[in-house]
């Protein structure tokens, strides 16, 4: 049963639960907001770097190299390295090919070449998305062990036969924590 009271010109709705006492509608919001505003926070705590960018009509030029920089302070975790990419229907592969470097303090270097399915073989988008933009998050190093305390950069460049790669609207870099090293 819902009993309606106005109180102060301000109608407030307060149903009765089955022993007949009333549920203050505002506080259940306010602990209800509380919650998601921590586990929101909670989320980003792995998170050491995340930053993409727009491309300017949509094409991502060999020239054009994807950079970042992040502190490690915490040698108990693995790291995970991702591309971040947003494609349209003008992207004429089903495959992404990049150009991996990473540099650590001391003088540590790691170079790779990197290669994602964009579509299966029928020409359907693996990303998430929906119309004609699918997102996809590219792992580039996964559980990667990074011992030493320190700035480390990360630098990628597209790797295919062409210089300019239309279809790209937006790329970046994430970096996380991964799982804890045993």
């Amino acid at each position: 049963m819902i009993a309606i009271t106005a109180l102060r010109n301000k109608l407030t709705l307060t149903p009765q639960n089955r022993m007949g006492s009333t549920v203050n509608f505002q506080n259940s919001y306010l602990i209800v907001f509380a919650a998601l505003v921590l586990s929101l926070g909670a989320c980003d705590k792995s998170t050491c770097y995340n930053e993409s960018s727009a491309l300017e009509g949509a094409v991502w030029e060999e020239t054009d190299t994807l950079m970042a920089s992040f502190q490690v302070t915490d040698s108990q975790h693995y790291h995970n390295i991702f591309v971040l990419a947003r494609f349209n229907s003008l992207y004429p592969y089903s495959n992404i090919y990049f150009k991996v470097m990473l540099t650590g303090p001391k003088g540590m270097k790691m170079t790779e070449i990197k290669s994602f399915d964009i579509t299966d073989k029928s020409g359907k988008w693996l990303g998430g998305g929906f119309g004609d933009l699918h997102s996809y998050e590219l792992p580039i190093f996964m559980d990667l062990a990074l011992k030493q305390f320190g700035k480390y950069k990360v630098k990628v460049v597209p790797y295919m036969r062409k210089e300019s790669l239309e279809g790209i609207h937006n790329h970046g870099i994430k970096v996380s924590k991964g799982k804890e090293i045993f």
